[in-house]
Protein backbone atom coordinates (compact mmCIF):
# COMPACT_ATOMS: atom_id res chain seq x y z
CA UNK A 1 0.00 0.00 0.00
CA UNK A 2 1.47 3.35 -1.10
CA UNK A 3 0.50 6.96 -0.43
CA UNK A 4 1.89 9.64 -2.73
CA UNK A 5 2.44 13.38 -3.04
CA UNK A 6 3.06 15.26 -6.28
CA UNK A 7 3.79 18.96 -5.81
CA UNK A 8 5.83 21.86 -7.21
CA UNK A 9 9.53 21.38 -7.88
CA UNK A 10 10.19 24.65 -6.04
CA UNK A 11 12.01 25.53 -2.83
CA UNK A 12 8.85 27.29 -1.60
CA UNK A 13 7.00 23.93 -1.64
CA UNK A 14 9.11 22.48 1.18
CA UNK A 15 6.35 23.30 3.69
CA UNK A 16 3.93 21.14 1.67
CA UNK A 17 6.47 18.30 1.55
CA UNK A 18 7.20 18.53 5.28
CA UNK A 19 3.46 18.47 6.11
CA UNK A 20 2.92 15.38 3.92
CA UNK A 21 5.73 13.48 5.62
CA UNK A 22 4.57 14.53 9.10
CA UNK A 23 0.92 13.60 8.62
CA UNK A 24 1.71 10.30 6.91
CA UNK A 25 4.05 9.35 9.75
CA UNK A 26 1.41 10.38 12.30
CA UNK A 27 -1.08 8.09 10.52
CA UNK A 28 1.27 5.15 11.14
CA UNK A 29 1.74 5.98 14.83
CA UNK A 30 4.74 8.34 14.97
CA UNK A 31 4.99 10.35 18.20
CA UNK A 32 5.89 14.05 18.42
CA UNK A 33 9.65 13.48 18.55
CA UNK A 34 9.62 11.05 15.61
CA UNK A 35 7.51 13.46 13.57
CA UNK A 36 9.95 16.29 14.23
CA UNK A 37 12.87 14.10 13.18
CA UNK A 38 11.11 13.10 9.96
CA UNK A 39 10.14 16.69 9.20
CA UNK A 40 13.77 17.77 9.43
CA UNK A 41 14.98 14.79 7.37
CA UNK A 42 12.39 15.47 4.66
CA UNK A 43 13.26 19.16 4.58
CA UNK A 44 16.95 18.38 4.07
CA UNK A 45 16.21 15.77 1.39
CA UNK A 46 13.84 18.05 -0.50
CA UNK A 47 16.17 21.05 -0.30
CA UNK A 48 19.07 18.97 -1.66
CA UNK A 49 17.04 17.67 -4.62
CA UNK A 50 15.40 20.98 -5.48
CA UNK A 51 18.53 23.11 -5.12
CA UNK A 52 21.20 20.80 -6.52
CA UNK A 53 19.37 19.10 -9.38
CA UNK A 54 17.75 20.58 -12.47
CA UNK A 55 14.32 19.07 -13.23
CA UNK A 56 12.81 18.72 -16.69
CA UNK A 57 10.35 21.40 -17.73
CA UNK A 58 7.02 21.08 -15.87
CA UNK A 59 8.47 18.25 -13.75
CA UNK A 60 6.67 17.71 -10.45
CA UNK A 61 8.36 16.84 -7.15
CA UNK A 62 7.10 13.38 -6.11
CA UNK A 63 7.27 11.45 -2.85
CA UNK A 64 5.94 8.03 -1.93
CA UNK A 65 5.47 6.56 1.52
CA UNK A 66 5.32 2.80 2.09
CA UNK A 67 4.76 1.00 5.38
CA UNK A 68 7.57 -1.41 6.29
CA UNK A 69 8.07 -3.71 9.24
CA UNK A 70 7.44 -1.53 12.32
CA UNK A 71 7.94 1.70 10.43
CA UNK A 72 7.74 3.76 7.26
CA UNK A 73 9.86 4.27 4.15
CA UNK A 74 9.89 7.56 2.21
CA UNK A 75 10.94 7.64 -1.46
CA UNK A 76 11.97 11.03 -2.90
CA UNK A 77 12.03 10.95 -6.71
CA UNK A 78 15.04 12.54 -8.43
CA UNK A 79 14.56 13.39 -12.12
CA UNK A 80 17.46 15.83 -12.38
CA UNK A 81 21.16 15.16 -12.93
CA UNK A 82 22.37 11.59 -12.18
CA UNK A 83 23.66 11.12 -8.65
CA UNK A 84 27.36 10.41 -8.17
CA UNK A 85 26.77 8.22 -5.13
CA UNK A 86 30.46 7.25 -4.75
CA UNK A 87 31.54 10.88 -4.38
CA UNK A 88 28.80 12.38 -2.23
CA UNK A 89 30.12 15.07 0.12
CA UNK A 90 30.89 13.86 3.66
CA UNK A 91 30.29 16.04 6.72
CA UNK A 92 33.17 16.22 9.22
CA UNK A 93 32.07 17.46 12.65
CA UNK A 94 35.71 18.30 13.49
CA UNK A 95 35.97 20.50 10.40
CA UNK A 96 32.40 21.73 9.80
CA UNK A 97 33.31 24.87 7.86
CA UNK A 98 34.98 22.97 5.02
CA UNK A 99 32.43 20.14 4.87
CA UNK A 100 29.06 21.93 4.94
CA UNK A 101 28.00 20.32 1.62
CA UNK A 102 27.78 16.97 3.42
CA UNK A 103 25.63 18.27 6.29
CA UNK A 104 22.23 17.39 4.69
CA UNK A 105 23.17 13.70 4.31
CA UNK A 106 24.70 13.62 7.79
CA UNK A 107 21.44 14.99 9.27
CA UNK A 108 19.23 12.61 7.30
CA UNK A 109 21.33 9.61 8.41
CA UNK A 110 21.32 10.72 12.05
CA UNK A 111 17.53 11.25 12.08
CA UNK A 112 16.50 8.01 10.34
CA UNK A 113 17.41 4.33 10.45
CA UNK A 114 18.58 3.81 6.87
CA UNK A 115 19.39 6.01 3.85
CA UNK A 116 20.21 5.03 0.28
CA UNK A 117 20.21 6.32 -3.30
CA UNK A 118 18.65 3.93 -5.81
CA UNK A 119 19.33 4.10 -9.55
CA UNK A 120 16.20 3.28 -11.58
CA UNK A 121 17.65 3.71 -15.05
CA UNK A 122 15.25 5.56 -17.35
CA UNK A 123 13.09 6.44 -14.35
CA UNK A 124 15.88 8.44 -12.73
CA UNK A 125 17.01 8.12 -9.12
CA UNK A 126 15.30 7.83 -5.76
CA UNK A 127 16.48 8.98 -2.34
CA UNK A 128 15.08 6.54 0.24
CA UNK A 129 15.10 6.80 4.01
CA UNK A 130 13.45 4.53 6.57
CA UNK A 131 12.22 5.25 10.07
CA UNK A 132 11.32 2.61 12.66
CA UNK A 133 8.56 3.80 14.98
CA UNK A 134 8.26 3.08 18.70
CA UNK A 135 4.55 2.33 18.34
CA UNK A 136 3.79 1.32 14.75
CA UNK A 137 0.13 1.20 13.68
CA UNK A 138 -0.27 -1.13 10.74
CA UNK A 139 -3.02 -0.61 8.19
CA UNK A 140 -6.25 -2.26 9.31
CA UNK A 141 -7.34 -4.86 6.77
CA UNK A 142 -10.87 -4.56 5.48
CA UNK A 143 -13.09 -7.14 7.10
CA UNK A 144 -14.82 -9.63 4.85
CA UNK A 145 -18.59 -9.55 4.67
CA UNK A 146 -20.19 -11.16 7.70
CA UNK A 147 -21.24 -14.76 6.82
CA UNK A 148 -24.62 -14.07 8.41
CA UNK A 149 -25.13 -11.11 6.08
CA UNK A 150 -24.28 -13.33 3.09
CA UNK A 151 -26.85 -15.92 4.22
CA UNK A 152 -29.52 -13.29 4.68
CA UNK A 153 -28.82 -11.65 1.30
CA UNK A 154 -28.81 -15.02 -0.47
CA UNK A 155 -32.32 -15.76 0.81
CA UNK A 156 -33.80 -12.28 0.45
CA UNK A 157 -36.74 -12.02 -1.96
CA UNK A 158 -35.76 -9.54 -4.65
CA UNK A 159 -38.56 -8.17 -6.84
CA UNK A 160 -37.44 -7.80 -10.46
CA UNK A 161 -38.68 -5.23 -12.94
CA UNK A 162 -37.60 -3.15 -15.91
CA UNK A 163 -35.40 -0.23 -14.93
CA UNK A 164 -36.74 3.29 -15.31
CA UNK A 165 -34.68 6.47 -15.83
CA UNK A 166 -35.04 7.10 -12.08
CA UNK A 167 -32.92 3.98 -11.47
CA UNK A 168 -29.91 5.42 -13.34
CA UNK A 169 -28.02 6.63 -10.27
CA UNK A 170 -28.59 3.31 -8.49
CA UNK A 171 -27.22 1.52 -11.57
CA UNK A 172 -24.11 3.72 -11.47
CA UNK A 173 -23.61 2.83 -7.82
CA UNK A 174 -24.10 -0.86 -8.58
CA UNK A 175 -21.47 -0.62 -11.34
CA UNK A 176 -19.05 0.78 -8.77
CA UNK A 177 -19.88 -1.91 -6.19
CA UNK A 178 -19.27 -4.58 -8.85
CA UNK A 179 -16.29 -3.22 -10.77
CA UNK A 180 -15.13 0.00 -9.04
CA UNK A 181 -14.06 2.15 -12.02
CA UNK A 182 -12.83 -0.62 -14.32
CA UNK A 183 -16.09 -1.40 -16.19
CA UNK A 184 -15.61 -1.05 -19.94
CA UNK A 185 -19.03 0.51 -20.70
CA UNK A 186 -18.44 4.03 -19.45
CA UNK A 187 -22.07 5.08 -19.91
CA UNK A 188 -22.84 3.30 -16.63
CA UNK A 189 -20.79 5.94 -14.79
CA UNK A 190 -22.73 8.88 -16.31
CA UNK A 191 -26.14 9.36 -14.76
CA UNK A 192 -27.66 11.69 -17.38
CA UNK A 193 -26.49 9.63 -20.36
CA UNK A 194 -27.75 6.47 -18.67
CA UNK A 195 -31.14 8.06 -17.99
CA UNK A 196 -31.45 9.01 -21.68
CA UNK A 197 -30.40 5.53 -22.83
CA UNK A 198 -33.03 3.88 -20.62
CA UNK A 199 -35.70 6.41 -21.66
CA UNK A 200 -35.04 5.76 -25.36
CA UNK A 201 -34.79 1.97 -24.89
CA UNK A 202 -31.22 1.99 -26.16
CA UNK A 203 -30.60 0.17 -22.88
CA UNK A 204 -33.25 -2.22 -21.57
CA UNK A 205 -32.21 -3.09 -18.03
CA UNK A 206 -33.75 -5.66 -15.70
CA UNK A 207 -33.06 -4.85 -12.06
CA UNK A 208 -33.62 -6.49 -8.69
CA UNK A 209 -34.10 -4.33 -5.61
CA UNK A 210 -33.58 -5.17 -1.95
CA UNK A 211 -35.90 -4.37 0.95
CA UNK A 212 -34.47 -0.82 1.10
CA UNK A 213 -35.40 -0.24 -2.54
CA UNK A 214 -31.76 -0.21 -3.71
CA UNK A 215 -30.81 -1.77 -7.06
CA UNK A 216 -28.53 -4.68 -6.11
CA UNK A 217 -28.56 -6.83 -9.27
CA UNK A 218 -28.82 -5.95 -12.94
CA UNK A 219 -28.69 -7.48 -16.39
CA UNK A 220 -29.41 -5.51 -19.55
CA UNK A 221 -29.74 -5.36 -23.33
CA UNK A 222 -27.73 -2.71 -25.19
CA UNK A 223 -29.05 -2.15 -28.73
CA UNK A 224 -26.52 -2.36 -31.55
CA UNK A 225 -25.65 0.91 -33.26
CA UNK A 226 -25.84 -0.95 -36.60
CA UNK A 227 -29.24 -2.65 -36.21
CA UNK A 228 -32.12 -2.08 -33.76
CA UNK A 229 -33.09 -5.76 -34.02
CA UNK A 230 -29.76 -6.81 -32.46
CA UNK A 231 -28.67 -6.13 -28.89
CA UNK A 232 -25.77 -7.00 -26.65
CA UNK A 233 -26.90 -9.05 -23.67
CA UNK A 234 -24.88 -8.74 -20.53
CA UNK A 235 -23.95 -5.99 -18.10
CA UNK A 236 -24.64 -8.58 -15.42
CA UNK A 237 -23.89 -6.95 -12.08
CA UNK A 238 -24.43 -7.84 -8.47
CA UNK A 239 -23.35 -6.41 -5.17
CA UNK A 240 -20.92 -8.95 -3.69
CA UNK A 241 -23.28 -9.91 -0.85
CA UNK A 242 -26.08 -10.80 -3.33
CA UNK A 243 -24.08 -13.01 -5.70
CA UNK A 244 -25.61 -16.20 -4.30
CA UNK A 245 -29.19 -14.93 -4.57
CA UNK A 246 -31.28 -17.03 -6.97
CA UNK A 247 -32.92 -13.87 -8.29
CA UNK A 248 -29.98 -13.64 -10.70
CA UNK A 249 -31.21 -16.76 -12.51
CA UNK A 250 -34.81 -15.58 -12.39
CA UNK A 251 -33.74 -12.25 -13.88
CA UNK A 252 -31.95 -13.82 -16.87
CA UNK A 253 -34.94 -16.12 -17.56
CA UNK A 254 -37.21 -13.07 -17.58
CA UNK A 255 -34.94 -11.40 -20.13
CA UNK A 256 -35.27 -14.26 -22.63
CA UNK A 257 -39.03 -14.42 -22.06
CA UNK A 258 -39.18 -10.69 -22.72
CA UNK A 259 -37.59 -11.20 -26.14
CA UNK A 260 -39.87 -14.13 -26.99
CA UNK A 261 -43.12 -12.40 -26.00
CA UNK A 262 -42.40 -8.67 -25.96
CA UNK A 263 -42.74 -6.01 -28.65
CA UNK A 264 -39.19 -4.62 -28.29
CA UNK A 265 -38.29 -5.49 -31.88
CA UNK A 266 -35.20 -7.40 -30.73
CA UNK A 267 -34.48 -10.57 -32.70
CA UNK A 268 -30.87 -11.51 -31.97
CA UNK A 269 -28.84 -11.22 -28.77
CA UNK A 270 -25.06 -11.32 -28.60
CA UNK A 271 -22.67 -11.16 -25.67
CA UNK A 272 -18.98 -10.45 -25.21
CA UNK A 273 -18.07 -12.78 -22.39
CA UNK A 274 -14.98 -12.25 -20.25
CA UNK A 275 -12.47 -15.09 -20.14
CA UNK A 276 -10.92 -14.29 -16.75
CA UNK A 277 -13.58 -16.63 -15.34
CA UNK A 278 -16.29 -18.88 -16.81
CA UNK A 279 -19.34 -18.04 -14.66
CA UNK A 280 -21.04 -15.77 -17.18
CA UNK A 281 -20.11 -18.16 -20.01
CA UNK A 282 -21.80 -21.09 -18.29
CA UNK A 283 -24.91 -19.04 -17.62
CA UNK A 284 -25.40 -17.88 -21.21
CA UNK A 285 -24.54 -21.24 -22.76
CA UNK A 286 -27.40 -22.65 -20.65
CA UNK A 287 -29.68 -20.24 -22.56
CA UNK A 288 -28.56 -21.52 -25.99
CA UNK A 289 -25.94 -18.89 -26.78
CA UNK A 290 -23.29 -20.33 -29.10
CA UNK A 291 -19.80 -18.88 -29.72
CA UNK A 292 -18.78 -17.49 -33.11
CA UNK A 293 -15.58 -15.51 -32.41
CA UNK A 294 -12.81 -15.06 -29.85
CA UNK A 295 -11.41 -11.54 -29.51
CA UNK A 296 -8.00 -11.67 -27.85
CA UNK A 297 -6.24 -9.05 -25.71
CA UNK A 298 -8.89 -6.33 -25.94
CA UNK A 299 -8.28 -4.32 -22.79
CA UNK A 300 -6.84 -4.51 -19.30
CA UNK A 301 -8.69 -6.94 -17.04
CA UNK A 302 -11.69 -5.56 -15.19
CA UNK A 303 -11.55 -5.55 -11.40
CA UNK A 304 -14.33 -7.70 -9.98
CA UNK A 305 -15.02 -6.66 -6.41
CA UNK A 306 -15.02 -9.63 -4.05
CA UNK A 307 -14.50 -12.15 -6.85
CA UNK A 308 -11.25 -14.07 -7.33
CA UNK A 309 -10.23 -14.28 -11.00
CA UNK A 310 -7.22 -15.60 -12.83
CA UNK A 311 -4.68 -12.83 -13.40
CA UNK A 312 -4.51 -12.65 -17.20
CA UNK A 313 -3.03 -9.18 -17.70
CA UNK A 314 -5.25 -8.27 -20.67
CA UNK A 315 -8.82 -9.47 -21.05
CA UNK A 316 -10.01 -11.50 -24.01
CA UNK A 317 -13.69 -11.69 -24.96
CA UNK A 318 -15.73 -14.61 -26.27
CA UNK A 319 -18.38 -13.44 -28.75
CA UNK A 320 -21.56 -15.56 -28.54
CA UNK A 321 -25.15 -15.10 -29.71
CA UNK A 322 -28.66 -16.51 -29.73
CA UNK A 323 -32.00 -15.86 -31.42
CA UNK A 324 -34.84 -16.90 -29.08
CA UNK A 325 -37.36 -16.82 -31.96
CA UNK A 326 -34.98 -18.26 -34.54
CA UNK A 327 -32.65 -16.78 -37.17
CA UNK A 328 -33.62 -15.70 -40.65
CA UNK A 329 -31.66 -17.63 -43.31
CA UNK A 330 -28.24 -16.03 -43.94
CA UNK A 331 -25.10 -16.73 -45.95
CA UNK A 332 -21.49 -16.13 -44.90
CA UNK A 333 -18.39 -16.22 -47.09
CA UNK A 334 -15.17 -17.51 -45.55
CA UNK A 335 -11.80 -18.57 -46.99
CA UNK A 336 -11.85 -22.26 -47.93
CA UNK A 337 -9.12 -23.09 -45.40
CA UNK A 338 -11.43 -22.05 -42.54
CA UNK A 339 -14.64 -23.75 -43.75
CA UNK A 340 -14.44 -26.69 -41.33
CA UNK A 341 -13.87 -24.48 -38.26
CA UNK A 342 -16.69 -22.14 -39.32
CA UNK A 343 -19.11 -25.06 -39.78
CA UNK A 344 -18.21 -26.18 -36.27
CA UNK A 345 -19.02 -22.74 -34.87
CA UNK A 346 -22.37 -22.49 -36.66
CA UNK A 347 -23.70 -25.87 -35.58
CA UNK A 348 -25.93 -23.80 -33.27
CA UNK A 349 -27.76 -22.28 -36.26
CA UNK A 350 -29.61 -24.35 -38.83
CA UNK A 351 -30.22 -21.23 -40.96
CA UNK A 352 -26.55 -20.60 -41.85
CA UNK A 353 -25.18 -21.26 -45.33
CA UNK A 354 -21.38 -21.22 -45.37
CA UNK A 355 -19.61 -20.81 -48.71
CA UNK A 356 -16.10 -20.03 -49.94
CA UNK A 357 -16.81 -18.22 -53.21
CA UNK A 358 -14.06 -15.94 -54.50
CA UNK A 359 -14.09 -12.93 -56.81
CA UNK A 360 -11.67 -10.37 -58.21
CA UNK A 361 -11.61 -7.19 -56.14
CA UNK A 362 -12.78 -4.10 -58.04
CA UNK A 363 -12.87 -0.38 -57.35
CA UNK A 364 -11.50 1.31 -54.23
CA UNK A 365 -11.36 -0.02 -50.69
CA UNK A 366 -13.60 1.69 -48.15
CA UNK A 367 -13.33 1.32 -44.40
CA UNK A 368 -12.61 2.91 -41.04
CA UNK A 369 -10.29 2.65 -38.05
CA UNK A 370 -11.32 3.00 -34.40
CA UNK A 371 -8.49 3.41 -31.89
CA UNK A 372 -8.77 3.01 -28.15
CA UNK A 373 -5.49 4.54 -27.03
CA UNK A 374 -5.90 3.81 -23.31
CA UNK A 375 -6.25 0.11 -24.14
CA UNK A 376 -3.66 0.18 -26.98
CA UNK A 377 -6.36 -1.49 -29.08
CA UNK A 378 -7.83 -0.80 -32.53
CA UNK A 379 -10.58 -2.14 -34.78
CA UNK A 380 -10.05 -1.84 -38.54
CA UNK A 381 -13.27 -2.34 -40.49
CA UNK A 382 -13.14 -2.86 -44.26
CA UNK A 383 -16.61 -2.26 -45.70
CA UNK A 384 -15.54 -2.89 -49.31
CA UNK A 385 -12.44 -4.73 -50.56
CA UNK A 386 -11.22 -2.97 -53.68
CA UNK A 387 -8.19 -3.59 -55.88
CA UNK A 388 -6.06 -1.67 -53.42
CA UNK A 389 -7.27 -3.56 -50.33
CA UNK A 390 -3.86 -4.86 -49.27
CA UNK A 391 -2.11 -1.49 -49.71
CA UNK A 392 -4.97 0.20 -47.85
CA UNK A 393 -4.71 -2.31 -45.00
CA UNK A 394 -0.91 -2.13 -44.71
CA UNK A 395 -1.10 1.65 -44.42
CA UNK A 396 -3.61 1.41 -41.52
CA UNK A 397 -1.61 -1.31 -39.77
CA UNK A 398 1.55 0.81 -39.99
CA UNK A 399 -0.35 3.78 -38.57
CA UNK A 400 -1.63 1.67 -35.65
CA UNK A 401 1.87 0.39 -34.94
CA UNK A 402 3.22 3.96 -34.93
CA UNK A 403 0.53 4.91 -32.40
CA UNK A 404 1.59 2.18 -29.95
CA UNK A 405 -1.38 -0.12 -30.67
CA UNK A 406 -0.60 -3.69 -29.60
CA UNK A 407 -3.86 -5.44 -30.54
CA UNK A 408 -5.71 -5.01 -33.85
CA UNK A 409 -8.96 -6.72 -34.77
CA UNK A 410 -9.69 -6.65 -38.47
CA UNK A 411 -13.33 -6.91 -39.57
CA UNK A 412 -14.02 -7.95 -43.19
CA UNK A 413 -17.38 -8.24 -44.98
CA UNK A 414 -18.60 -11.85 -45.01
CA UNK A 415 -21.74 -11.18 -47.06
CA UNK A 416 -19.84 -11.10 -50.39
CA UNK A 417 -17.27 -13.26 -52.22
CA UNK A 418 -13.68 -12.71 -51.05
CA UNK A 419 -10.39 -12.23 -52.91
CA UNK A 420 -8.85 -15.60 -53.72
CA UNK A 421 -5.58 -14.94 -51.89
CA UNK A 422 -7.14 -13.14 -48.91
CA UNK A 423 -6.08 -15.50 -46.13
CA UNK A 424 -2.52 -15.93 -47.45
CA UNK A 425 -1.98 -12.17 -47.66
CA UNK A 426 -3.41 -11.63 -44.19
CA UNK A 427 -1.09 -14.28 -42.73
CA UNK A 428 1.86 -12.43 -44.27
CA UNK A 429 0.73 -9.42 -42.17
CA UNK A 430 0.53 -11.75 -39.11
CA UNK A 431 -3.27 -11.59 -39.02
CA UNK A 432 -5.03 -14.85 -38.18
CA UNK A 433 -8.66 -16.03 -38.39
CA UNK A 434 -10.68 -15.60 -35.18
CA UNK A 435 -14.32 -16.27 -36.19
CA UNK A 436 -17.30 -14.12 -37.24
CA UNK A 437 -19.53 -11.46 -35.69
CA UNK A 438 -23.01 -10.28 -36.70
CA UNK A 439 -23.52 -6.69 -37.87
CA UNK A 440 -27.13 -6.75 -39.12
CA UNK A 441 -29.63 -9.58 -39.55
CA UNK A 442 -28.11 -10.31 -42.99
CA UNK A 443 -24.58 -8.94 -42.64
CA UNK A 444 -21.73 -10.74 -40.94
CA UNK A 445 -18.06 -9.83 -40.56
CA UNK A 446 -14.99 -12.03 -40.54
CA UNK A 447 -12.66 -11.30 -37.62
CA UNK A 448 -8.86 -11.52 -37.86
CA UNK A 449 -6.40 -10.74 -35.06
CA UNK A 450 -2.99 -9.10 -34.98
CA UNK A 451 -0.96 -9.18 -31.74
CA UNK A 452 2.01 -6.80 -31.78
CA UNK A 453 4.78 -6.46 -29.23
CA UNK A 454 3.20 -8.87 -26.76
CA UNK A 455 3.63 -12.50 -25.83
CA UNK A 456 0.11 -13.91 -25.67
CA UNK A 457 -0.67 -16.81 -23.34
CA UNK A 458 -3.57 -18.84 -24.74
CA UNK A 459 -3.61 -20.98 -21.59
CA UNK A 460 -4.78 -17.93 -19.59
CA UNK A 461 -8.00 -17.75 -21.65
CA UNK A 462 -10.61 -19.65 -19.64
CA UNK A 463 -13.41 -21.24 -21.67
CA UNK A 464 -15.99 -23.92 -20.94
CA UNK A 465 -17.88 -24.60 -24.20
CA UNK A 466 -16.52 -27.23 -26.61
CA UNK A 467 -16.69 -25.18 -29.82
CA UNK A 468 -15.09 -22.20 -28.06
CA UNK A 469 -12.26 -24.42 -26.82
CA UNK A 470 -11.75 -25.77 -30.36
CA UNK A 471 -11.63 -22.21 -31.72
CA UNK A 472 -9.01 -21.25 -29.14
CA UNK A 473 -6.86 -24.25 -30.10
CA UNK A 474 -7.33 -23.41 -33.79
CA UNK A 475 -6.24 -19.80 -33.23
CA UNK A 476 -3.30 -20.82 -31.05
CA UNK A 477 -2.01 -23.06 -33.84
CA UNK A 478 -2.19 -20.18 -36.36
CA UNK A 479 -0.45 -17.84 -33.90
CA UNK A 480 2.31 -20.39 -33.27
CA UNK A 481 2.88 -20.83 -37.00
CA UNK A 482 3.12 -17.05 -37.49
CA UNK A 483 5.69 -16.73 -34.72
CA UNK A 484 7.72 -19.63 -36.12
CA UNK A 485 8.04 -18.00 -39.57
Amino acid sequence: MITQLSTYHDIHAIGIIRAFVAETARFFGADTQEIQQLELASEEAAAFIISALIPDKDENFKIECQPISQGVSFHFEIKGLPVDEENLPVYDSKNPTDSMDGLPFFLIESLTNAVQFENRGNDGWVLIFEKRLKVFKALALKEETDPEVLKRCAKEKLPIDLATPEDAYDLSKLTYFTYRYSYVKEIFYYRKELEEAIESSKIIAFVGKNSEGEVVINSAFFRSEHCDAIAEAGMLMSRPEYRMNRALLRLTRMQLQYIKEGDSGLRVLYSKLVTAHTRSQRLLMAYDFFPTALKLSVHDQAEFIGLDTEEVGRESLLYALTAPNGFDPFTVHVPAVHMAMTHRLFEGSEMATIVSHTALAKGKTEGSVEKYHDDRYAVITMETLGEDWLTWLRSRLHDCDSDGIITVHLHLPADQPLPKDLDEKLLEEELFYSGLTMKTLQKWELVYTLLQGQHFDFDAVQLCEDAALELKTYMAKQYKNIKAN
